[in-house]
């Protein structure tokens, strides 16, 4: 074989094996031979050639599969509590009843008598459920309770030519049973028994669970307001009269600005007074009720010091005045005056009449008053939201004793049918309602309670 073709023999077994080491090469990665491995040819028979090195050929790496890793799931947020508004409380209510005077003259007294007790309940019966169904029923009780050995009530005394008045302690049991739950005593008639006789009615009443003011035991005690919490309203209660019976002088002008509540001074209220409604409102009251004892005994219009003196009081923030003292009905209307920068409108009403009583038609005839209170706790605000009034009527009636009774006057007589009144009875109601209502006249904001 000639040396050209050894050459060319040679030369195509090197190409074959390079070609192997690429397809090698591009599946796996081979580290390259030590320099001391490599063959050395003999110089006989192999031909110098260039030296070709796998190393001269970059492997392809094979891609190592790296696995892809499966996230967590984020957790989820606890969602953030709304805040819980406080719930504002449903507004509160209060119904007040009130009545004109309570008088228990002679007449009265023997008509309750049997032997040595006397039971009033049938002169209350007929109202009962009536004030029994309101929150606190008040009245003004013009009729000491200075215990029998003082006299009960007599017509006329020589020394003054007025009437004296007193009743037994067993007229409170009725009173409590006929539902009233408020007794003021700031009234012309308080001092009747005398100073003694006035105290003692102060702690009688109180004793028999009732709430009580315009007659106080000692200074201490004129100075705790009279504040009176129904239904969760605070109602402050002030009574003052413009009158004590000017013949008795049993007691100096000092003791009684201790013992009673005086209304005024002429056309002006007294400091008392001013300073009885600055200690209600000091001790929270939120609505205050003045029972005055004022005007004239007489079935005229309001006199005009009357009229003034409401409009002290409703400056000096009374919110509702009731009166007393004239034995007769008079108007009921609303008044508004400034009260500091702001105008304020408070209900008056002049004289609820007599509730009980020993007189003639028209001092028979006496009013109920309603009054409705509303609390908005939201704004912290107590307000009169309804007013009404109903004829009242005391009688004696042409039956067995006892005979006297007071009565509601409603125009649908049919709740009173357990009393069997006859045809002039209910006649006599008609026309007392009739006289109410003509007195009382069209008032915005007040209705009749029937209708």
């Amino acid at each position: 074989m000639s040396l050209q073709k050894i050459v060319l023999l040679l030369l195509s077994v090197l190409l074959l094996g390079s070609l192997g080491c690429y397809e090698q090469a591009a599946q796996v990665m081979v580290p390259p031979p030590a320099a001391s491995d490599a063959p050395s040819p003999s110089p006989d028979s192999t031909p110098a050639v260039s030296e070709i090195s796998v190393n001269e050929v970059e492997p392809t790496e094979t891609p190592t599969t790296v696995p892809t890793a499966t996230p967590s799931p984020e957790p989820t947020p606890s969602p953030t509590p709304e805040p819980t508004a406080t719930p504002v409380p449903t507004p509160q209510t209060a119904v007040i009843g009130a009545v004109g005077d309570i008088m228990i003259p002679s007449g009265i007294i023997g008509d309750v008598r049997s032997g040595s007790n006397y039971d009033f309940s049938a002169l209350f019966a007929p109202c009962a459920e009536l004030f029994s169904s309101v929150d606190l029923m008040c009245a003004n009780l013009e009729v000491p309770l200075a215990g029998e050995s003082a006299g009960y009530s007599a017509m006329l005394t020589g020394e003054t030519g007025i009437p004296r008045f007193n009743a037994p302690d067993s007229l409170l049991d009725a009173l409590k049973d006929a539902g009233f739950d408020l007794l003021t005593t700031a009234n012309n008639h308080v001092l009747d028994k005398e100073t003694d006789g006035m105290y003692r009615t102060t702690e009688v009443i109180r004793d028999a669970g009732f709430y009580q003011t315009g007659t106080f035991l000692d200074e201490d005690d004129r100075e705790t307001p009279c504040i009176i919490e129904v239904n969760g309203i605070r109602i402050g209660i002030v009574a003052a009269t413009r009158v004590i019976n000017e013949r008795i002088k049993h007691i100096t002008m000092d003791e009684a600005h201790v013992a009673v509540g005086l209304l005024s001074e002429g056309d002006q209220l007294t400091d008392d007074v001013l300073e009885d409604l600055e200690r209600v409102k000091d001790a929270g009251a939120e609505f205050i009720i003045v029972f005055a004892h004022w005007d004239y005994e007489n079935p005229n219009p309001v006199d005009k010091i009357t009229r003034r003196l409401a409009e002290q009081l409703l400056k000096a923030g009374a919110d509702c005045i009731i009166g007393s003292h004239p034995h007769y009905v008079k108007s009921i209307e609303y008044t508004t005056v400034l009260r500091g920068r702001e105008e304020y409108t408070g209900l008056v009403a002049y004289s609820l009449g007599n509730f009980t009583a020993n007189e003639g038609f028209e001092r028979s005839t006496g009013l109920y008053l309603q009054l409705t209170l509303e609390k908005d706790f939201e704004t912290d605000t107590v307000s009169l939201i309804d007013a009404a009034y109903l004829p009242t009527f005391v009688m004696r009636r042409a039956i067995e004793k006892p005979r006297f009774a007071a009565f509601p006057v409603f125009e649908d007589t049919s709740s009173l049918k357990r009393f069997d009144l006859s045809r002039n009875e209910q006649k006599s109601f008609s026309r007392a309602r009739e006289y109410a209502m003509n007195v009382i006249g069209e008032v915005d904001g007040l209705r009749l309670l029937d209708e």
